[in-house]
């Protein structure tokens, strides 16, 4: 309940209609790829009035667009402004320029698209298919191609780059004279493919002090805390008064991403959450009289029109760079790699909460889930009232030794809440590994639990299930974990979320395959809201 009230006041600015105006600039390993490649992201979001770090939204949404609409989305989290993940272009991408682009929830309630300001042009050749965007690739000829240089960059801010080692052991050296600044880190192989134009992050910050203040429409509500989650219940009938019936969304193998909501008048509903990470299965459960509603998500994304990309130059000049790159592609999915996770949001309820986990060795073990209760987990008591099973958790208060006796426990299967005890009271308890309970009671959005028990096969049985039918899986795609990289290929060294202070000199190792030119290339933004664009060649 304090965590609903906290969301509602939170938003009463953004209700009357005072709120900030976010921009997001996009930075990316490379300009250039083919269709299957890795696409690794770093976000910058800005607030426009004072040109500092925001520090509202906790998600961003990226599309990947073209004159033929979007071809990719993504979700990355933010925190403090700065997020960090990767998707992959699709195999069947068609050849062309692409407009990458990041937005927030915030954003989508504006009129216009002013949020275009921090969007890049990356450039995608399919090796596989003759597939291109449809007026967006223009054919050159080989010698006006070769002639053709890529725009000058003019490095910015008081930071110097240079790459120390020799053979195949090298290490990039960053030496930080200026401010304190979040960054932006890639080194890549380069070739004869000239990259697009695309605005650097000082085109981003001139244009966006530049641009008037938009105004906006008030469709979604800001997502300061995670990804607020739109769904509408089908087929919902219940002989209770509206919006009594209560809906839970959870998935399996992770018992933090466990969330509630109510269904409203309409029909529709809203899960608030803390982020979800990873593409999942989602179990939708919504409990009426009934038992005939279910739940179906809604997309978030917004599909917008692409603003200006300018056409694709094709020529025979780039061909052995995409034989190149396309054995490259190859080779990197078999070469070791290391992508390290980073900082990222937690959610702060179960994980947060003191658990007793009652561990079933090889040597413990009970053929039903009444012996496991029984013998094991002795806090917990199998009950039945009027026909139908439930758990009653015991608590003792260590003080005065007094118990008392809770039944609105939450139950959970692999981390998936179970609507009724009755689906997994005959399971083989042989397949369980651990029990965990949790004795605190705590709420989850505007529903209160005395405790909750997961019962954990390690192995997420809970997908065979036979669900009631108020319930679905569904397949969700969640915020992309944040992560450095290290490899083997076109591209060696990333690293998306780098703190430089004041002074500061760094060394990053990396690995060199064979010879050839590379590029260092760092982007990001002081504290103070100064931009630093740098690019080393070696």
């Amino acid at each position: 309940m304090k965590r609903a009230l906290f969301i509602f006041l939170l938003c009463l600015p953004f209700l009357a209609g005072a709120q900030s105006t976010e921009r997001i600039y996009v930075s990316t390993d490379r300009n250039v790829y083919i269709a299957g490649d890795d696409v690794w992201c770093s976000l910058f979001c800005i607030d426009r009035e004072t040109g500092l770090f925001s520090r509202f939204s906790a998600v961003a949404y990226l599309e990947l667009i073209s004159a033929q609409g979007t071809a990719v989305t993504a979700k990355i989290s933010l925190l403090d402004g700065r997020g960090a993940g990767r998707f992959i272009i699709p195999a069947g991408t068609p050849t062309g320029n692409y407009s990458l682009v990041a937005y927030t929830a915030l954003n989508a309630n504006e009129d216009g698209q002013g949020w275009f300001a921090g969007a890049k042009t990356i450039s995608v050749f399919n090796t596989t298919s003759a597939a291109r965007v449809p007026g967006g690739v223009v054919t050159v000829e080989e010698s006006a191609y070769g002639k053709m240089a890529p725009a000058r960059v003019d490095n910015t801010g008081d930071i110097t780059l240079s790459v120390s080692g020799t053979g195949s052991r090298r290490t990039l050296n960053l030496t930080n004279r200026g401010e304190a600044a979040t960054l932006s880190l890639s080194v890549y192989k380069t070739d004869d493919i000239v990259p697009p134009q695309t605005p650097s992050v000082a085109d981003f910050i001139g244009r966006i002090k530049e641009e008037p203040a938009p105004s906006y429409t008030q469709r979604r509500l800001p997502e300061y805390e995670g990804e607020i989650i739109y769904a509408t219940v089908e087929g919902l009938k219940t002989d209770g008064p509206t919006g009594t019936s209560l809906a839970t969304l959870s998935s399996a193998g992770s018992p933090s991403d466990v969330y509630t909501g109510k269904v409203l008048e309409n029909g529709n509903l809203v899960f608030f959450t803390n982020n979800i990470y990873g593409d999942r299965e989602l179990v939708c459960s919504i409990s009426d009289a009934s038992g005939s509603g279910h739940i179906s998500l809604l997309d978030n994304f917004i599909h917008p029109a692409p603003e200006d990309i300018p056409a694709l130059l094709l020529s025979k000049a780039q061909y052995s760079s995409l034989v190149a790159r396309k054995a490259a592609h190859g080779a990197a999915a078999q070469a070791d790699t290391l992508q390290t996770y980073i900082k990222r949001r937690q959610d702060g309820l179960l994980p947060s909460m003191t658990f007793r986990r009652y561990h079933l060795d090889d040597y413990t073990r009970f053929s039903t889930l009444e012996e496991v209760i029984v013998e094991i987990v002795n806090e917990l008591s199998l009950r039945r009232r009027r026909g139908e099973s439930y758990l009653e958790l015991m608590v003792q208060d260590p003080v005065t030794s007094k118990k008392t006796f809770r039944d609105n426990i939450l139950i959970m299967l692999d981390g998936v809440v179970i609507p009724s005890l009755s689906l997994i009271e005959n399971i083989d308890a042989m397949l369980l590994e651990d029990v965990d309970l949790y004795l605190d009671s705590f709420a989850i959005g505007s529903v209160s639990f005395g405790g909750a028990v997961n019962f954990i096969t390690g192995k997420d049985y809970v997908k065979a299930l036979r669900f009631p039918e108020g319930t679905r899986v569904t397949d969700f795609k969640g915020v992309s974990y944040p992560m450095s990289y290290r490899g083997m290929g076109y591209l060696l060294l990333w690293e998306p979320i780098l703190q430089a202070d004041k002074g500061e000199t760094r060394g990053f190792s990396f690995t060199v395959p064979d010879s050839g030119n590379y590029r260092a290339v760092l982007q990001g933004i002081t504290y103070e809201g100064t931009p630093i664009s740098v690019r080393f060649d070696f």
